[in-house]
This record gives structure tokens, C-alpha cells and sequence, in this order.
């Protein structure tokens, strides 16, 4: 479970990361820099919402087995 998501998330990262450094019209460096810290932050908030979905699926699952 956890190799799995570190897989999604690190998947995440480099999907969101080179979306918004093709966008960049004239790359610099701190252009790229950005870009990357835009696609860490972006994976993060979609990796959270994924991380709340599977939380909740465990605990319907535990409440309604009981």
C-alpha cells in the first residue's frame, strides 16, 4: 500500500510538473524551479484529497461489517 502511494504521488508530481513547464513560454531557471515547486504543491493538494477518499472508504467499510 505504501510503495503504491508513493508511485501515485511521485507520478502526481512529474504529471503536474511538466504540464506547467510546458506551459512556460521563455524558460529560465528560477521559471523551472518554480514550475517544480508549483507541481509539488499541486500534487500535494490532489494526493491529500485522495488520501481523505481512501480513509473514508476504510472506515464505511469497518463501521458497516459490524
Amino acid at each position: 500500500m505504501k510503495k503504491s502511494m508513493w508511485i501515485l504521488f511521485i507520478s502526481l508530481f512529474v504529471v503536474f510538473s511538466f504540464v506547467d513547464i510546458m506551459l512556460l513560454m521563455d524558460t529560465k531557471v528560477s521559471d523551472i524551479l518554480g514550475a517544480l515547486f508549483l507541481g509539488a504543491i499541486q500534487s500535494l493538494i490532489v494526493f491529500t484529497g485522495v488520501l481523505i477518499i481512501i480513509l473514508l472508504v476504510k472506515m464505511i467499510k469497518k463501521y458497516t461489517t459490524n
